[in-house]
C-alpha cells in the first residue's frame, strides 16, 4: 500500500489526500473479498481481468469497472470508472499486491493467494512492456510479487517436517473387560509427517527416473530424435505430470536440461516449429481450464487449437528464447493439471 500515493499519478497528476484515502479504502475492501474467494475459475478469472486493466491501453472489463467503481465510491461518491478508467487497473493492482504481501504460513502449495499469483504471473510475463513508464512500473511490481510468492509457495510445499515421536500410550480397562486404548491419536502425527514426507520423496524421484529416461511418452520418441522447439515444450508439459505441487526452479532446470541452441521464436514461429506434434502435445487440454481462460494459458491455448487468440495477440508477437517457452510449458500445464485434477497428496 506504500505506493499507492506513487501509483496514483499514473491517473493524475495532481492527486489530492482524499483521492489517495478513498483508493486505499477501496484497496482494503477488494483484496479482503478477494482473499475470501475459494472457487478457483473465479480466482484466476479475476486474476486475467486484473492484468488486463493493468496492461494494454489499460481499458478495464465492465464488471471489474464496476466492482472498483463500487469499493471507491464508499469514501468518493462521485467516482465513475468510464471517466478514470486507469483508477481500476491502480486499486486492483494494489489489491493483488495487498494478498501476496500475507505471510506464507500455508505449506500445502495450492490455497487461493497461489492461484492468484500463479495465474497473475502467467498472464503478465505474457504481455508486452508498456510505454508508459509509469504504468509499467505498477504492472512490472506486481508481476515480480506474483513470481515471488508463487515461487516461494511451491519450494515450501516440498519441505519436508521433522517427525515427531509417539505420545505416550494408555492403556485402561473399561467395561465388560474391554481393553481402552489411545494408540491411534499417540501415532497420527508421527504417521502424517512420514506419509507427507515419503510423498516428497516419491515426486522428486519420479521426476529424476522421468528426467534421466531421454525419451517423449507424449511423442513416442527419444529426445536427441526431436527438433528443439518441440523437444523443450514436451519436455513441460511432460514433467509436469509427475508434479504434486506447482513446479519450482529445480523443475524448470531438469526440463531445460537437453537445451542446446536456444533459438528465439514468437508463438506463430513456436506453433510453426512444432507442426502436427501440437496435437499431441495439447491433447490433455481441450477442454476446461485453459479454453476458459485464454490469456492465462497462452501456449496451451495455441497447441489445443492451433490458433492465437485475441486477447493473446501482442504477447504472440514477442520472440522469446525456447528456455523461457519451456518454462512457460512447465507451469501452464502444472497449473492446468492442478486446477482439474487437485493437488496430489502429501
Amino acid at each position: 500500500m506504500s505506493n499507492l500515493a506513487v501509483h496514483m499519478r499514473i491517473s493524475n497528476v495532481t492527486v489530492t489526500d482524499d483521492d489517495v484515502n478513498s483508493r486505499s479504502a477501496a484497496v482494503t475492501k477488494l483484496a479482503t473479498a478477494w482473499g475470501k474467494e475459494k472457487t478457483f475459475s473465479k480466482i484466476v478469472s479475476k486474476a486475467a481481468e486484473v492484468a488486463q486493466a493493468l496492461g494494454g491501453d489499460g481499458s478495464p472489463s465492465t464488471a471489474l469497472g464496476v466492482e472498483i467503481q463500487a469499493a471507491i465510491q464508499k469514501k468518493s461518491s462521485s467516482f465513475l470508472y468510464e471517466e478514470r478508467p486507469l483508477d481500476v487497473g491502480i486499486c486492483a493492482g494494489m489489491a493483488m499486491m495487498s494478498i501476496m504481501s500475507a505471510p506464507q504460513t500455508n505449506h500445502g502449495g495450492w490455497t487461493a493467494h497461489d492461484v492468484y499469483a500463479t495465474a497473475l504471473w502467467s498472464v503478465l510475463a505474457y504481455q508486452p512492456v508498456l510505454e508508459a513508464e509509469r504504468r509499467e512500473n505498477l504492472r512490472r511490481e506486481v508481476l515480480g510479487e506474483a513470481e515471488r510468492w508463487a515461487m516461494e509457495s511451491a519450494q515450501k510445499a516440498r519441505q519436508r517436517i521433522a517427525v515427531p515421536d509417539p505420545s505416550a500410550i494408555e492403556l485402561s480397562m473399561g467395561e465388560g473387560s474391554a481393553v481402552m486404548n489411545n494408540v491411534k491419536d499417540a501415532m497420527a502425527a508421527t504417521i502424517e509427517a512420514l506419509r507427507r514426507n515419503a510423498a516428497l520423496d516419491r515426486e522428486e524421484l519420479d521426476f529424476l527416473w522421468w528426467a534421466q529416461l531421454g525419451r517423449s511418452r507424449l511423442l513416442n520418441k527419444q529426445l536427441s530424435a526431436i527438433a528443439e522447439p518441440t523437444r523443450i515444450v514436451a519436455a513441460g508439459i511432460e514433467g509436469s505430470t509427475m508434479l504434486r505441487r506447482l513446479p519450482c526452479e529445480v523443475h524448470r532446470e531438469l526440463t531445460l536440461r537437453t537445451l542446446d541452441q536456444d533459438p528465439e521464436l514468437d508463438l506463430t514461429e513456436l506453433l510453426a516449429a512444432i507442426g502436427d506434434d501440437r496435437i499431441a502435445l495439447g491433447a490433455a487440454f481441450v477442454e476446461g481450464v485453459v479454453s476458459s481462460n485464454p490469456t492465462v494459458f497462452p501456449l496451451l491455448h495455441a497447441l489445443t487449437t492451433g490458433e492465437i487468440s485475441e486477447g493473446n495477440k501482442d504477447g504472440a508477437s514477442i520472440k522469446r528464447p525456447m528456455s523461457e517457452w519451456g518454462g512457460r510449458a512447465l507451469l501452464e500445464a502444472g497449473f492446468a493439471r492442478m486446477a482439474t485434477q487437485g493437488v496430489g497428496k502429501l
